[in-house]
C-alpha cells in the first residue's frame, strides 16, 4: 500500500508541474497578444498617435486612465513622430470585458477566480478618419497558488496591453 501512495505521489506531483507549465505556455498568464483581423496598410512609423479608450462594460476610471497613459507610452516609443503633428493616427481601444476574478479562488485552485480582459483595437489614419488596422485581444490570468493570489488586474493585465498594441504597430502587411 505504502507503494502506491508513492505512486501516487509521484504522479499527482508530475501532473501538477505539467499544468503550471501548460497555464504558462498556453497564456494563461495575459500574454496573449493582439490579433489583427483587418490589416489594411503598413503603419508609417514617422507618424505620431493619440490614444483613446472607450468600454462597453463596467471599468474602474482608474483602470481607464492606467490603460490611457500606458498605451500612450508604448505607442509612442513605435510611433516616433512629433505630438504637433497635423495629422496622427487615432488609435481607438475599447475594452469589452473586464473581469477582476476573486484572489481568494484563484490561489485555491488552477482556473477557478479567473481574470479577463477583452476588447478591440482599432486604428485611424485620415481626413475624414479611416481605419488602416482592426483587431482585438483576450487576455485571461488563470494560475493558482500563491501566484494567482497575488495577482492583481493592474500588475498581471492591464501593465500587458500597452506593449502589446505597440508590438501588434510595429507588423507590417
Amino acid at each position: 500500500m505504502n507503494m502506491l501512495n508513492s505512486k501516487f505521489n509521484a504522479g499527482f506531483v508530475k501532473a501538477a508541474i505539467l499544468a503550471v507549465i501548460l497555464c504558462v505556455f498556453t497564456g494563461c498568464v495575459g500574454q496573449q497578444a493582439v490579433k489583427w483581423n483587418t490589416l489594411n496598410a503598413n503603419i508609417d512609423t514617422t507618424q505620431h498617435a493619440v490614444v483613446t479608450i472607450k468600454t462597453t462594460c463596467e471599468v474602474p476610471p482608474d483602470s481607464v486612465s492606467y490603460l490611457q497613459a500606458d498605451i500612450q507610452k508604448q505607442v509612442d516609443k513605435v510611433l516616433t513622430g512629433s505630438p504637433k503633428s497635423p495629422n496622427p493616427y487615432n488609435i481607438e481601444v475599447t475594452i469589452t470585458r473586464y473581469d477582476e476574478g476573486n484572489a481568494f479562488a484563484r490561489s485555491m485552485l488552477i482556473g477557478m477566480g479567473q481574470m479577463y480582459l477583452d476588447g478591440t483595437v482599432d486604428v485611424k489614419f485620415g481626413t475624414p478618419p479611416n481605419c488602416v488596422r482592426q483587431g482585438e485581444f483576450k487576455k485571461n490570468f488563470c494560475v493558482g497558488g500563491m501566484i494567482g493570489g497575488a495577482a492583481t488586474m493592474q500588475g498581471s493585465m492591464l501593465s500587458r496591453v500597452g506593449k502589446d498594441v505597440a508590438d501588434a504597430l510595429k507588423e507590417q502587411k
